[in-house]
């Protein structure tokens, strides 16, 4: 898990991911969801940072100061594209994406856990009305039938299916708006227990920057998206900052959760009792016999015809602690 000496690192990288590509989002013709994911994975991706030299402060950087902590733990980043037989194509998503959490411990096994996510892209629009990013802008891209069909798969999946929402950065609204947005965040900001390493950065975060100005948002799929205002009416309660959605599954946390959003009660290992994180790694992995299952058995439950639940391409995050170590020497015995 991330320490209090590690998270000050972790948060200037994800920051710098989320500052870079909502930039994207002031051009004059902001690009679609598909390339905006396409965007994403690049950012994240190691080689493609080394090339491109896009981040001031890039993976190489972050695990150079992980690593002058003197913990041996490591941050990595994978970036996937799995092929699928033709039998499969007419399931691949365009705009969705898997995301794979994971945590290893050499030193101490018994904490490793796993945590996999659907994801489903939608950007948000200028108003039409004064082609600003104001607090009416729409993510017009979502309709009815599509967030139902997203819905019955999420049911299906234990709740494993996240929109994760591209705006621009919060001073890159109308000055009307960022007060708006300010506000909403405040509410919600103002009912938190700032408590635990997790806790206690998050407050720290909020004093240095001023508050929060991140651009890309995951939100529960309990309801369609709307409009910028509804999203940042739910900020911390059911829609996370892509920054801080990572952060929190790899921190330690209270009985209650640091946050009362995605994941809310206890450690992330005791999400996985019960759930089908194994069915969605596979769905992201393009296990054939798990997908043909997953689209058998929601076409029981009358799914339609076109549903797409195979993402085009998977993010992989993995934080390890002691894998320098020897194996038959890494683990702690107590007894």
């Amino acid at each position: 898990m991330f320490g209090p000496q590690h998270l000050k690192y972790i948060i200037k990288y994800l920051e710098g991911i989320d500052f870079a590509l909502s930039q994207k989002m002031r051009r004059s013709y902001a690009p679609d969801e598909p390339a905006l994911t396409n965007e994403l994975c690049a950012l994240l991706d190691c080689k493609t940072q080394e090339i491109e030299k896009t981040l001031s402060y890039n993976l190489c950087d972050l695990n150079k100061d992980l690593d002058s902590v003197g913990d041996a733990l490591d941050f990595e980043v994978s970036i996937d594209t799995y092929p699928h037989n033709s039998s499969m194509e007419r399931y691949v998503s365009q705009s969705d994406f898997g995301i794979i959490l994971e945590y290893e411990n050499h030193v101490l096994p018994s904490t490793n856990w796993s945590a996999a996510y659907l994801l489903q892209a939608k950007k948000l629009y200028r108003n039409s009305k004064n082609n600003e990013y104001d607090k009416s802008s729409r993510f017009m891209s979502s309709d009815t039938d599509q967030h139902k069909r997203i819905e019955n798969l999420n049911k299906y999946l234990n709740g494993h299916i996240n929109y994760i929402l591209y705006c621009p950065q919060l001073l890159d609204l109308t000055r009307e708006a960022q007060i708006q947005m300010r506000a909403l965040h405040n509410k919600n900001t103002a009912q938190l227990i700032y408590d635990y390493g997790i806790g206690l950065e998050f407050r720290d975060f909020l004093t240095r920057n001023k508050g929060i100005n991140s651009g890309v948002w995951l939100t529960t799929v309990d309801e369609k998206p709307k409009n910028l205002a509804n999203l940042h009416s739910k900020s911390f309660e059911s829609a996370l900052p892509f920054t801080w959605f990572i952060i929190e599954h790899f921190s330690q946390r209270g009985f209650s959760g640091a946050f009362r959003g995605l994941l809310q009660d206890g450690p992330i290992i005791a999400r996985g009792k019960g759930s089908k994180n194994t069915v969605v790694r596979g769905i992201i992995s393009g296990d054939s016999d798990i997908i043909k299952k997953v689209i058998s058995e929601m076409k029981e439950e009358n799914a339609p015809e076109n549903i797409t639940i195979i993402p085009k391409q998977s993010i992989t995050i993995k934080v390890s602690v002691g894998k320098s170590l020897s194996p038959d020497q890494a683990q702690v015995s107590f007894d």
